[in-house]
């Protein structure tokens, strides 16, 4: 997640699209379905609720958790005011019509505005909470390569777990990707994280291991490993 001007030169889509197909979630599928997030009040909240509910520990660890409410409305007021690819590569899912799921794709050159008010930060959390959300920003922000697509994030609302809804969105992310010509897809979890099954039944696979200490511990959590998972695409789809 970047806080830095978005550089508008980009297109939102910078290649032809691949194949026919329409995108994953287009229609329902078992009651899912996949859109881009609004610049609404209603998407801004759900969005920044569920990204602070999703990784808890995180947050907990940074602001501590009586601050998380806090944290959740800066969050919110981040999704408004964003330049028109924010909301392309921010994608909700819902399921039977009601928000359930969440996911941030970042592709080379993608720069984000922070639209919301830092003073406002600041007197909610404190200044050294604040100091530490903005060292665990920079820290989990990716700098993506050429040909690449980043997950910063996908999320699912425990309502809906067992529903289809995290493969769903990572299909839409492999076809958003496509669409742009990226021949990789790649994400960073937690080794304790039990969304690693989902991914590797997706075709995701480890390819570098970082240890938790040092600049790492401080910003995300508890000592452990951090897995860099990614999976090869073909472009050449029908």
């Amino acid at each position: 997640m970047s806080y830095e001007q978005y550089n508008n030169s980009i297109s939102p889509v910078t290649s032809q699209p691949v194949g026919n197909s329409p995108a994953p979630g287009a229609t329902p599928i078992n009651g899912v379905t996949i859109r881009p997030l609004q610049d609404t009040t209603t998407d801004a909240e759900f969005a920044g609720r569920l990204l602070v509910e999703a990784f808890r520990g995180k947050f907990v660890h940074n602001v501590t958790e009586q601050k998380l409410p806090a944290t959740a409305r800066y969050m919110s007021a981040n999704n408004r005011g964003q330049a028109p690819a924010f909301y392309q590569r921010t994608l909700v899912a819902e399921l039977e019509g009601v928000p359930v799921g969440l996911m941030q794709l970042k592709f080379h050159g993608d720069k984000y505005l922070n639209t919301a008010d830092d003073n406002v930060l600041i007197s909610e959390l404190g200044c050294w909470r604040t100091l530490r959300f903005v060292c665990f920003t920079l820290v989990t922000d990716e700098d993506v390569k050429l040909g690449k697509c980043y997950v910063d994030h996908i999320c699912v609302d425990d309502s809906a777990r067992g529903r289809g809804v995290g493969k769903l969105l990572l299909d839409r992310a492999d076809y958003e990707a496509r669409q742009r010509q990226c021949h990789t897809i790649y994400l960073g979890v937690l080794t304790t994280n039990r969304a690693m099954r989902l991914y590797e039944r997706h075709g995701y696979h480890v390819t570098k291991t970082t240890s938790m200490c040092g600049c790492l511990y401080c910003c995300i959590g508890p000592p452990g490993k951090l897995y860099e998972m990614e999976k090869p695409l073909s472009t050449n789809i029908p």
